[in-house]
């Protein structure tokens, strides 16, 4: 357990020190998954315990989660981890966070525009759903609470990046030469420029949601640069974070049975990677991307994404295409009185010609049990997903609620 969060647990503890009521709650889940192709190893097999806990007293909360895990693929993924642990006070004129918490920005569905404060875990890279591979961050965020217009302030002092599967015996390990080694941080040194900081100006008026953003931050997702260290006699990849900024804004609108999604971007100094792998340069990229849903009726779901991203100054060194895009799309169908939900859930890299899909059921045998089966798929010419072709695989999870 970090500093930020004991010392947000100490401080709530002392705020907390009458009797207070409190909630108790969680959840049991175990996901296990498989190679549909030779040689048909588990690509994931874990059973999570997950404890929520809040005590409320007057107009302040505190709220923690853990999660215990056995990772039986990985074993270093085995054991107790904090989730959030959060201390927080509302008014109607303020609300006031701290600690260990997820902040989420922006209307996009499984994809980030303007959603740069809380990182993703990859390490089991697609293995989850979205929501759980958000990673909490430790900071402060002050918010204006009004009914039409709101207002936020975020503070991230040790902010946190992506997490990457880089363990050898890791199914979704890259391919590399064996004499290779990763070095990539977990986060920047803990000084006051290093933080993340942003804010965030939200409008919900009768026919149109929207909002405006600023945010401070780096890039979370590594640039991978390689290099050789004489001393191990080995290459090394280096994971590369810069700082940059983003400025963007999103909307939502309801049209009927449509719902109309849109979010855009522009990222001042993003750092890029080049062809050859040994050198990165920072670019503006202006990102877009534009979703529609459709609430069909008879519990039918649909919805579809486009997201684009275009590079300023460009030079032909670059990995990336000048212009990229990519899509996702969303079809579900509820069933047996909402007990059964049927989805089919899609990845386009457009300019890789890379794709991935996913197939699911999920019944709930009560309103605590429910079972879930399904089969992922990825495929293409090039790119990450297309590379991820041998862990084609068929999962089941079981998922209780207390």
């Amino acid at each position: 357990m970090n500093k930020i969060a004991a010392l947000t647990i100490i401080i709530a503890s002392v705020t907390f020190a009458q009797e207070s009521p409190f909630q108790f709650n969680g959840f049991v889940d175990t996901y296990h998954a498989v190679q549909t192709e030779h040689p048909h190893d588990l690509t994931s097999s874990r059973t999570r315990l997950r404890t929520e806990m809040r005590v409320d007293y007057e107009n302040a909360f505190l709220f923690a989660s853990l999660n215990a895990v056995h990772n039986s693929v990985l074993d270093d993924r085995t054991g107790v981890q904090l989730q959030e642990a959060y201390f927080n006070y509302s008014n109607s004129f303020i609300e006031v966070r701290a600690g260990r918490q997820i902040v989420v920005w922006g209307v996009a569905d499984g994809v980030r525009v303007t959603d740069l404060i809380s990182p993703v875990d990859y390490t089991e890279f697609m293995s989850s759903d979205y929501d759980d591979l958000r990673m909490a961050v430790d900071g402060f965020r002050i918010k204006y609470p009004g009914e039409r217009v709101n207002a936020e302030i975020v503070y991230v002092p040790a902010p946190r990046y992506f997490k990457m599967p880089l363990e050898k015996e890791n199914p979704w390990r890259p391919d590399l030469p064996e004499n290779a080694s990763f070095d990539f941080p977990e986060g920047p040194e803990l000084r006051f420029k290093n933080g993340d900081f942003g804010t965030r100006l939200s409008a919900f008026l009768s026919d149109i949601d929207f909002s405006v953003s600023a945010l401070h931050t780096h890039n979370q997702s590594p640039v991978s640069v390689a290099g050789y260290d004489p001393v191990k006699d080995s290459v090394v990849i280096r994971g590369v974070h810069e700082p940059m900024t983003m400025v963007g804004g999103d909307m939502s609108m309801p049209l009927g049975e449509f719902v109309i999604r849109a979010e855009i971007a522009e990222y001042f100094g993003e750092a890029l990677g080049y062809k050859s792998g040994l050198d990165y340069a920072r670019k503006n990229t202006f990102n877009a991307l534009g979703g529609i849903d459709w609430y069909a009726g008879d519990n039918w779901t649909f919805m579809v994404q486009y997201l684009h991203k275009y590079i300023a100054d460009y030079s032909d060194k670059l990995s990336s295409e000048k212009n990229s895009s990519q899509m996702t799309f969303r079809i579900s169908k509820e069933l047996l009185n909402n007990t059964l939900k049927l989805s089919l859930y899609g990845m386009f890299d457009i300019d890789n010609l890379g794709y991935y899909g996913r197939v699911s059921g999920d019944y709930a045998v009560t309103d605590q049990v429910t079972l879930s089966l399904g089969y992922d798929h990825f495929g293409g010419k090039r790119g990450q997903l297309a590379n991820y072709d041998r862990n084609r695989e068929v999962w089941a999870k079981a998922k209780y609620y207390f």
